[in-house]
């Protein structure tokens, strides 16, 4: 942990660290010293809950031992059980019981300190529960022993304790959140902790009563106090009136007095119904000083790429094999661990990351073998914080990468030892659609989400004909037969879901673009929406994306399906970056040139998704620029590049007035554009959704002068 000083290993220093947050984060039973060192022949009882929801052990034994352990559950919550050395390594574990779970005659081949770890096992949610845990140790001569008071290193006597303000403009409800050390947290919902956290007034409470200077504060009282990583997380809830947008905050932190820093930042609102957050931490060390990062924000849309600070060129990820758990560490020094393996394609696997410190909120991710997070995990169930990615059925062939990390990567606070653990496909492994009793189909289509929130899914088939519920059957055979929330009106499933099918017989080669439209949250205030969508061609996934949408936001992908029957999964992404989303530059530095009242052609296919054209302009000359398909089924698009090279218009199906009789409803338009700045001028021509779309076609590219 950063700005601790101790004479020990990191590792070494991270399972003390955990030690210690236990002791401070423990009920009154196990609050002494002693009640954490295991004595061979005894038994000892403990408790765990929402606020701690795991319990460290130690003893000392002499090399050629053998320990044996078991946990007696008494009251609900499936506990599991492990053992692991003074580095880290796993000695061995019991799998999750609600009962009894046991360690019997564990051989320690090395002499020294060992530690036990009691937690919730993943997925089995953190109840209050108590337990008793007996200890046996034979033969081997006992190791030296060592100083047993790991508490009083973590704790620091602040006599003007901590304070954290949270100070903003404008009438919105933005709330304050820190989470300290011991895994306990601060915020309108949750008032005080036991180390003596008080959380001060809600301002702008649900807009309530709107204050023109807001502030928000969470104090602990003087004393003696944990040191290490506290996370602050700003949540701008919602707008208050009619004109306020974006506000600006400020973040003052203060340890034992004295400031610790300040940030000074703008926070803006979310997407209707979502909140937007930002998030930084400060970090106590063992003398008492205080630094307070700059941090930055972090929306729903940040699970879909990798810590910022990961860089996959130089990464070298640590080979993992199926079925063995292993520990790691999370700490603002290494926010992220990546891991390595080899899968065929079509194989069904699962991972989870088990937090085992009081602190560290996790976070699970899996790269395919291009580097593209296919899929990922923040929490895995309402309520917890720990991560598990189940049955997930990995599309390609070729080495994938896990990478272990918390909420929030590197902005993050939470920091703490984790097990791991890749295994194959589990109990549940059926397909999330098996249980909708779905017509069959040669091209099956499915959009899964879990809120009320009104997602269009829509389906272009190769002679350009879409399905969707304004449109529920195509000529070439394609059946809209679920439409979830259409309009708001609830989902007659369990939970909401859209369904596109082309039946056995009717699949047609060529390509098919795949469209999720955000289009309602249909509530006043939903939970955040992600959805999943699977593509299967002839029995065989082809796709298998999990997305976090903003309201409004269109999400695009494609497939296209060879002449006997293979398919193949296009690029998939959000288009709302405009020309952002391609890489035109180095094109644009050898384009070539297209003189005014001219016109040239080209083609759109799966491999040339856009083509790169310039022209010499002057200010205050005007220009309109036009795009129009000539064959197949080519839906146009359009952007122009100012010198300075800046996107200064834009336009994907344009006026149909203009475009005349003999234009296509999707051809493109740029008109009577005034030029700002003299210079070149590029000129992009390409599709809808750009690189993401499925339509292609010969067009003809015009640039007049008026």
């Amino acid at each position: 942990m950063s700005g601790i000083k101790f004479a020990l290993p990191n590792l070494r220093l991270m399972l003390v660290l955990l030690i210690a947050i236990s002791v401070i984060a423990a009920t009154p039973l196990l609050a002494q010293d002693e009640s954490r060192i295991l004595v061979a022949g005894t038994v000892i009882s403990g408790e765990l809950g929402p606020e701690s929801t795991a319990a460290t052990y130690i003893f000392d034994a002499g090399a050629d031992s053998v320990a044996s352990l078991e946990l007696r559950n008494l009251s609900g919550g499936a506990l599991a059980l492990q053992l692991s050395d003074i580095n880290g390594n796993t000695i061995a574990s019991a799998p999750a019981g609600d009962s009894v779970v046991a360690l019997g005659d564990v051989s320690l081949a090395s002499g020294g300190r060992y530690f036990v770890f009691v937690y919730f096992a993943p997925g089995a949610g953190a109840q209050e529960t108590s337990f008793d845990l007996s200890f046996d140790l034979s033969t081997g001569a006992p190791a030296a022993a060592e100083a047993v008071a790991v508490a009083e290193p973590d704790l620091i006597l602040l006599g003007a304790g901590i304070d954290v303000q949270l100070s903003w403009s404008g009438a919105a409800d933005l709330n304050l959140e820190v989470r300290g050390p011991t895994g306990q947290s601060l915020h309108w919902n949750s008032r005080a902790t036991a180390d003596g956290g008080v959380f001060g007034f809600d301002a702008n409470g649900l807009c309530q009563v709107i204050s023109s200077d807001p502030v928000e504060t969470a104090t602990w009282q003087p004393g003696f106090l944990p040191t290490g990583s506290y996370e602050v997380i700003i949540y701008y809830k919602e707008v208050c009136d009619s004109v306020t947008g974006a506000v600006p905050f400020r973040l003052d932190v203060s340890v034992d007095g004295l400031p610790s820093g300040s940030m000074a930042n703008v926070l803006a609102p979310g997407a209707q119904g979502q909140e937007n957050v930002y998030v930084s931490r400060f970090v106590i060390s063992g003398d008492g000083s205080a630094i307070l990062s700059a941090g930055g924000p972090n929306p729903s849309t940040s699970l879909t790429f990798p810590p910022s600070s990961y860089d996959r060129a130089s990464e070298s990820p640590t080979p993992i094999a199926r079925d063995v758990s292993v520990l790691g560490n999370i700490s603002n020094d290494q926010p992220f661990v990546t891991y390595s393996f080899s899968a065929a394609a079509g194989e069904v696997i699962s991972v989870e990351m088990l937090a085992v410190g009081p602190n560290l909120d996790t976070l699970l991710q899996i790269l395919d073998p291009a580097g593209r997070v296919v899929h990922v995990n923040d929490d895995v169930g309402a309520g917890q914080t720990d991560s598990r990615i189940a049955n997930v059925q990995l599309l390609s062939g070729g080495s994938y990468t896990i990478i272990a990390t918390r909420y929030a990567m590197d902005y993050g606070g939470t920091q703490g030892s984790y097990q791991l653990t890749l295994s194959g496909a589990g109990s549940d492994a059926a397909s999330p659609i098996s249980g909708l009793n779905l017509p069959p189909g040669d091209i099956q289509v499915s959009l899964l989400w879990s809120t009320g929130a009104d997602l269009q899914l829509l389906v272009r088939d190769p002679i350009g004909e879409s399905v969707f519920d304004d449109n529920p059957f195509s000529a070439s055979g394609g059946i809209l037969y679920l439409a979830g929330n259409v309009n708001c009106i609830p989902a007659a499933t369990d939970a909401p879901a859209s369904y596109i099918y082309w039946p056995p017989g009717r699949m047609r080669p060529g390509t098919y673009e795949v469209e999720v439209w955000y289009q309602n949250s249909c509530s006043d205030l939903p939970p955040p929406v992600d959805f999943t969508l699977l593509i299967e061609v002839g029995g065989v996934m082809v796709a298998d994306a999990r997305q976090f949408p903003q309201q409004g936001q269109r999400y695009v992908t494609n497939f296209t399906i060879q002449p006997l029957g293979a398919a193949e999964a296009g690029e998939g992404g959000f288009i709302d970056a405009g020309s952002a989303s391609l890489a035109y530059q180095q094109e644009a530095l050898g384009a070539p040139a297209i003189e005014r009242g001219s016109s040239v052609t080209g083609t759109i296919t799966a491999e040339n998704t856009f083509d790169v054209y310039s022209f010499n302009g002057a200010a205050g000359q005007t220009v309109s620029i036009s795009m129009a398909a000539v064959s197949q089924t080519l839906d146009t698009n359009l952007y122009l590049i100012s010198p300075s090279g800046t996107e200064v218009a834009a336009n994907d199906d344009g006026d149909p007035v203009q475009l005349g009789a003999s234009g296509r409803t999707t051809d493109s338009l740029i008109s009577g554009y005034v030029l700002a700045e003299n210079g070149p001028y590029t000129i992009i021509a390409t599709r809808y959704a750009n690189q993401y779309g499925g339509t292609i076609g010969v067009y003809q590219l015009t640039l007049n002068q008026n």
